[in-house]
């Protein structure tokens, strides 16, 4: 075998172990949580939805969406979910959300994830001790009630 030969079968080589990786870590990727924070106020100047928001428009009918009418996207994070292992993520005010998936069930065909969500503030009592939910894939729910900046900062999460 000559050099280029040699070179050339390494080469296809390394491209079929590469593909087979990708490939394998593609099957076994399991549930991810996209947290998005939204920055809610209400304006004089009129109303207006960040782009990034797609799904807002039509929540903005509901309650506690309605008192504002101005939403801007101002992050946006997507993190791996294991089962028992908490994902944590410091807000713009300081305070860290911490997510964790307590258990995955099937319900009418369709897999549920319960979540467990806590919000604290570093030194300070808890803001949220515990919250519980069960949603389904690609289903927001939503944490609010927190101030910032004169307005209202919304956690969106939903399981991908």
């Amino acid at each position: 075998m000559n050099r280029r030969s040699w070179i050339a079968w390494v080469a296809i080589c390394c491209a079929v172990f590469a593909f087979a990786g990708v490939a394998r870590a593609a099957s076994q990727h399991g549930p991810f949580l996209e947290i998005s924070i939204i920055y809610a106020t209400q304006s004089d100047a009129g109303a207006s939805i960040d782009p990034a928001l797609k799904d807002l428009p039509q929540l903005t009918r509901e309650q506690p969406f309605t008192r504002y009418n101005v939403y801007k996207l101002l992050d946006r994070k997507q993190f791996p979910l294991e089962p028992n292992k908490a994902v944590t993520f410091v807000l713009p005010n300081g305070r860290t959300l911490q997510a964790t998936l307590t258990a995955v069930t099937v319900e009418k065909n369709e897999k549920r994830y319960q979540l467990e969500t806590k919000i604290g503030d570093p030194g300070k009592q808890a803001f949220l001790n515990s919250l519980q939910v069960k949603a389904s894939e690609n289903e927001p729910f939503f944490v609010g009630g927190q101030s910032y900046k004169g307005g209202m900062m919304f956690l969106e999460l939903m399981v991908k």
